[in-house]
């Protein structure tokens, strides 16, 4: 298998991705070998099959029908975008109440903070961040939080109100953080690990008290979904330098491939000629794009290659939009194209499927990520679903 990464892709987050792959697929298929390909380093136009690329579309219906942990997922977007956010809403809801005094103890968010400067040293921390993927422990995010204008303000809240359901929300929000940094970004990081590691932290803050209230949980959830929907103009104004490095990149690799697409198809095909048959080729987002190309240009499939898949690709999407360099829509797939197999999450806004527009020549596969909008489309890597799909489709 040549696994073909998808754009603004760089090392080490592309090593990562493969390790990824490596692993996942060792259990899966451990006949299967997964080659490095690292190539590293689209205008106007409009639905022509009526949104037959979309994932559950129907004319007048949304798009994207709801599904299960819809807001467990929201509250993790608004995490991902700001790691005291939870804490600062803790903060506004402690404001409205008053704890009883207790002669002789100490109040309870003073309390909290005491045990948050040793989560660095716990071992059940340390471990599961290490399980999840972050070798330099949590020291750093610990500090972070330790600095947080957020949690400061918590833990005076804390002490007036009490600290019912604080230890949660900072598990989460020492979570938020440290995924922050995670080399392939959240996503990388499979929902199961991150709620380990925030878990790990509530168990080290004396364990989780039940009790955010009514009007705390409508807060963080309408905030959360509020975010997700309308991607927080404040946010992203105020961080626009950030965003519009991202953003380059991610637009960068697209531009270069019109430009230049030649040369990474034949780049691809050199390597796929390098390896021992049956070769699949795995594409991610525009690797996807990229392979497609490759199999439906006027090269044709080489003979080498036995199957295609994707995995988040736009490739159906483009086909539709009469955008693709290889194939005019309207023309299917040659004759000769191999078995196509097209994996997508319908929280992936960059994922598309196929069937609606190639009919039975590709297989149409849905699997849940487990994260929210966001994330979703850096996610597969992590997801057991994806490996378990892979195990029963490619070729023995």
């Amino acid at each position: 298998m040549l696994f073909i990464h998808g754009t603004g892709v760089r090392a080490p987050g592309y090593a990562q991705a493969l390790g990824a792959v490596r692993a996942g697929l060792s259990g899966a298929r451990p006949d299967v070998t997964v080659a490095e390909c690292d190539w590293g380093s689209a205008l106007g136009s409009y639905l022509r099959a009526d949104g037959a690329s979309i994932p559950g579309y129907e004319p007048g219906e949304p798009a994207v029908k709801p599904l299960p942990r819809d807001e467990e997922r929201a509250r993790w977007a608004l995490l991902y975008a700001d790691p005291d956010a939870e804490l600062l809403l803790f903060a506004l809801a402690g404001q409205q109440a008053t704890a009883p005094f207790l002669p002789g103890a100490l109040p309870a968010g003073r309390q909290l903070w005491a045990w948050a400067a040793e989560l660095d040293r716990a071992e059940p921390v340390r471990a599961a961040w290490a399980a999840a993927g972050l070798d330099s422990g949590p020291a750093g995010a610990v500090a972070a939080l330790l600095a947080s204008d957020g949690f400061r303000r918590a833990c005076d809240a804390a002490d007036g109100a009490g600290a019912a359901g604080l230890a949660r929300l900072t598990g989460r929000a020492l979570a938020a953080r440290a995924l922050a940094g995670h080399p392939g970004g959240p996503g990388a990081v499979p929902p199961a690990a991150r709620d380990a590691m925030a878990a790990a932290v509530v168990d080290q803050l004396g364990g989780e008290e039940r009790g955010l209230g009514d009007a705390l949980g409508r807060a963080l959830g309408a905030s959360a979904r509020l975010l997700e929907r309308a991607g927080g103009s404040r946010f992203v104004v105020g961080r626009r330098s950030r965003i519009s490095e991202h953003s380059l990149g991610f637009a960068g690799d697209i531009l270069s491939y019109l430009v230049r697409g030649q040369a990474v198809r034949a780049y691809v095909a050199e390597l796929a000629r390098r390896l021992e048959p049956p070769v699949v080729l795995l594409g991610h987002s525009l690797g996807g794009i990229v392979a497609f190309d490759l199999l439906a240009g006027d090269g044709g499939t080489p003979p080498e290659v036995a199957q295609l898949v994707t995995v988040g690709s736009q490739a159906p999407l483009l086909y539709e939009l009469d955008a693709l360099p290889s194939r005019p829509y309207g023309t299917g797939l040659p004759a000769a194209f191999p078995a196509w197999l097209n994996v997508y999450d319908r929280r992936d806004l960059l994922s598309f499927v196929g069937a609606g527009l190639f009919g039975p020549r590709v297989r149409d596969v849905e699997v849940d990520n487990g994260q929210p909008v966001s994330a979703a489309h850096s996610a597969y890597w992590t997801n057991r679903h994806l490996y378990e799909v892979l195990a029963q489709e490619l070729p023995g």
